[in-house]
Parts: C-alpha cells; sequence; structure tokens
C-alpha cells in the first residue's frame, strides 16, 4: 500500500500506532517533498524539524531524520515517488536534486530499500476535471541512466507512464544490475498495453522483472488490475514456452510454477532483500 505523511488523515492514524494489517506491505510515497518543497518545508518546521529552504547542512540532516522516522514507522520495504516527465537531476539546479542525492538515497542505503520512481506524470493538464484531469508524458531515460551509475550502491525501482518510454527501460534494466523495472502504471493498465509491454520486457530481460505491482491508495484497483492482468501474462508466459519446447526443449510442471513464483513474488522480495 501507498502510505503518505503528508497526507494529514494518514499522518494521524499512522502516530496513533496503527497496528498493520499483514495483508499488507507499506512504502513511503514522498510526492510532496519532492515537488512542492517551497509549501512542505514550512510544514517540515511546524512538525519540529528544522529545515531551511535554501537546504543547509542541518535542513539536509533534519530531512533524513523525517525519512528515516516515517520509514520505521510505517516499516516501509521502499520508498516511491510519482514524477513528471520532465524531471531531471542531471543539470538540476533546484532543490530535487539536492534532496535525492544528499536524503533520499543515503536514507534509502542505510535501510537497504529501493527508491521506485514512477516517471511521466503530467499533474492537471485539465484542471476542470480536478484528480481527472492528469495527463502524461515522454520522459527522458538518460536520468535514470544517470542515478543508476552514479549510485551504484542504491536500489532502484522505476516504472513510466509513456509507452513510448518502454523499450528503453527494458534495455537499460539489462544494463544496471540496481535497477528493477516494474508494472504497468496507470495509463498503461489496459489489456493491449500490459501485453505489448510484457512481451518487450520477458523478450529483453527473461522473467528478471516485476510485470505488474499491487502499490494502490484504493483498494478497489487492486480487483480489475489483477483480474486481467493475470490472464495477460498467462498468456505471454505460454507462447514463450511453446517458442522453448518449439525448440526441442521439454518444460516441466516444477520449472513453470518457480517462473509464476519469480515474476509474481520472489523477483520482488529478492530485489528488496538484496544487498548491492
Amino acid at each position: 500500500m501507498t502510505n503518505d505523511p503528508f497526507d494529514e488523515k494518514e499522518r494521524q492514524i499512522w502516530q496513533k500506532g496503527y497496528i498493520k494489517d499483514s495483508r499488507f506491505i507499506s512504502s513511503l510515497r514522498i510526492d510532496p517533498l519532492l515537488n512542492d518543497f517551497d509549501k512542505i518545508y514550512l510544514k517540515l518546521n511546524q512538525w519540529g524539524y528544522d529545515v531551511k529552504f535554501d537546504l543547509d547542512d542541518k535542513s539536509i540532516e533534519e530531512i533524513k531524520r523525517f525519512l528515516s522516522e516515517w520509514v520505521r514507522r510505517t516499516d516501509s520495504v521502499y520508498m516511491a515517488v510519482s514524477l513528471p516527465p520532465s524531471f531531471t537531476i542531471i543539470n538540476d539546479n533546484t532543490y530535487k536534486k539536492k534532496i535525492i542525492e544528499k536524503c533520499v538515497l543515503p536514507v534509502c542505503r542505510e535501510f537497504n530499500i529501493p527508491f521506485a520512481m514512477m516517471i511521466g506524470v503530467k499533474r492537471a493538464a485539465n484542471p476542470r476535471l480536478n484528480l481527472a484531469g492528469d495527463f502524461l508524458g515522454k520522459a527522458d531515460i538518460s536520468e535514470v541512466e544517470y542515478l543508476c551509475r552514479e549510485f551504484m550502491d542504491n536500489k532502484f525501482m522505476v516504472t513510466m507512464l509513456s509507452k513510448e518510454n518502454q523499450h528503453e527501460l527494458a534495455i537499460l534494466t539489462r544494463k544496471f544490475r540496481n535497477l528493477m523495472v516494474f508494472g504497468c502504471w496507470w495509463f498503461l493498465n489496459n489489456p493491449s498495453m500490459i501485453e505489448e509491454i510484457t512481451r518487450i520486457r520477458m523478450e529483453t530481460l527473461g522473467l528478471s522483472f516485476i510485470p505488474q505491482h499491487s502499490d494502490s491508495r484504493v483498494i478497489d484497483q487492486l480487483i480489475y488490475k489483477w483480474y486481467h492482468s493475470k490472464k495477460i501474462i498467462s498468456s505471454v508466459l505460454i507462447d514463450k514456452y511453446q517458442d522453448i519446447m518449439d525448440s526441442g526443449w521439454a518444460i516441466s510442471e516444477e520449472e513453470i510454477r518457480r517462473d509464476v513464483e519469480s515474476i509474481f513474488s520472489t523477483n520482488f522480495w529478492d530485489f528488496i532483500k538484496k544487498q548491492i
């Protein structure tokens, strides 16, 4: 489940000592920290963290303290953020680069958890539609390449919202052992898109990816997402097994069970627990 410490309702529940439902694994969402820092730093001060907008050394330590406390409180297995297609860190001169490199990544290393980036959403493209007015755009994958290369002691999970980014992302995942591609996010969660993207990933990465993910803020999202995803992923697997059998190799039931367990469970947990 997605947990946002900047959402006042969620924050109050966690601070009261919420006892987690063991069926739901936590992730810590930090969108406001990276996308609206000019407002959030004031809120952090209200909560007892001495953070200045110019991000002096004391502010860096205080943001790290905030993140560490919330990772422990929620027992999060990764830290996550949704980012716009214009996301840049290579030539960024704003607070975002400093917070990611000096705060987020060190805390992720400390707890050995991945930093999950969901890249490509344009918020409020049509403001008249309120929360339904978001759009998407193609992102520059060199930003992900930079992070994987320059911070090889960190683990990154990445999903991208534009169909045009999918092949590049799959190839990049072949090149970096600290990168895991995951899920068909949001506007890509359509049967035709899921099938195409799953085939691209399977033909590029074998079974070394996470084809779909349950990260959600609304539990109903899990029902329709998995109802059609499991059917589609199964059909892609069947086609690939047929290719193997056509080449003269016999497939055992044990191997099929192993493969299904990998893409629906163990790939995720192995990456979460992996020491880079």
